[in-house]
């Protein structure tokens, strides 16, 4: 079965998906190149944090691809390329999004997840990311989901979770740690 028809299922519940092992490797900031970025747009003031965001991992020189998730269609307020995919990309227990499969399989050095609430599609994204360090928000129920979980102190402010994303890894040393994730 492909990945996409798992992530179908899992989200409606038909079947448990078994977990993936991937190598996990935390690197400093500044040997990351590529950086993945996952996203959606439910908040109209989400699209100004996400655009400085990836305004400020161009600047220190990182390869930026990102995903986002539309219930259905939108106009475009990002300064910046991304593939997305959409509610009716899910038909009947099938996706058919190339997007998401690629974006899936792709080996970021980081992949940052910004959403402030659980979304079935981004945990199953992240777990079966091939990411070597996935970055998201902190949630008891999905620690399969990350590597790095940031709280941050409102439930429902993505400048905050996106400044506190940055500031962790900006200022997380580590000695190349790397270990099998399942």
């Amino acid at each position: 079965m492909s990945i996409l028809t798992d992530l179908v299922q899992k989200v409606v519940g038909k079947k448990v998906v078994a977990p993936l092992f991937v190598n996990r490797e935390t690197l400093n900031y500044d040997e990351v190149k590529e950086i993945g970025l996952l996203f959606s747009n439910v908040n109209d003031d989400n699209h100004k944090a996400i655009n400085y965001f990836v305004k400020l991992l161009k600047k220190d020189g990182k390869n930026v691809k990102a995903l986002a998730y539309f219930e259905d269609k939108h106009s475009n307020p990002y300064d910046f390329r991304f593939d997305f995919f959409t509610a009716k990309d899910i038909v009947k227990g099938q996706i058919s999004s190339l997007q998401v499969n690629e974006f899936v399989e792709r080996r970021f050095d980081y992949l940052y997840c910004i959403s402030l609430q659980p979304f079935p599609v981004f945990d199953f994204i992240m777990e079966r990311s091939q990411a070597k360090c996935r970055i998201g928000k902190y949630d008891e129920n999905h620690i399969n989901s990350y590597d790095l979980m940031v709280e941050p102190s409102s439930e429902n402010d993505s400048v905050e979770l996106i400044l506190q994303m940055i500031h962790y890894t900006k200022t997380m040393l580590v000695n190349n740690y790397s270990y099998i994730n399942a």
